[in-house]
């Protein structure tokens, strides 16, 4: 497995993630509430899905081809990138429905659970990286 497949893969990681969370959650006819990481999780799929569904299909299409260094620099920056797609949106959400001083705390709180979870994402992804490109290579050199 190429390090770019490893990469695009793991972008997806926070869709991918809380789908199957919910997914788990309605064929067990668990509730969401149960815990509040599993919640955490699952309502960022809810709260965030669509901009980052943008942002990770950019990123998909961005990392072919790039060196290793670049992609994970935009890896580390990404959670931070999100916060400021996720705040202005919410922002003009609130404007727009006039509402804004809600939609500032969805803002505020959407922002801290990005860094959380994004930084999260963005540790296993190293850790993936580390494993299974560390068997590719070996697999490689038999």
């Amino acid at each position: 497995m190429s390090i770019y497949t490893i990469y695009r893969a793991c972008i997806w990681l926070p869709i991918v993630v809380p789908a199957v969370l919910i997914l788990i959650v309605t064929m067990f006819g668990l509730r969401l509430s149960a815990g509040v990481v599993g919640e955490m999780i699952a309502y960022s799929l809810i709260w965030g899905g669509l901009p980052y569904t943008v942002l990770a299909a950019w990123a998909t299409w961005w990392v072919g081809g790039r060196p290793e260094a670049e992609i994970r620099r935009l890896m580390f920056r990404a959670p931070l990138l999100m916060v400021g797609v996720f705040v202005p949106l919410a922002l003009a959400t609130g404007l727009g429905v006039g509402a804004l001083g809600p939609f500032s705390g969805v803002a505020l709180l959407g922002a801290v659970v990005i860094v959380l979870l994004g930084y999260s994402y963005v540790l296993l992804t190293v850790l993936l990286r580390h494993v299974i490109g560390s068997r590719s290579l070996m697999r490689g050199r038999t």
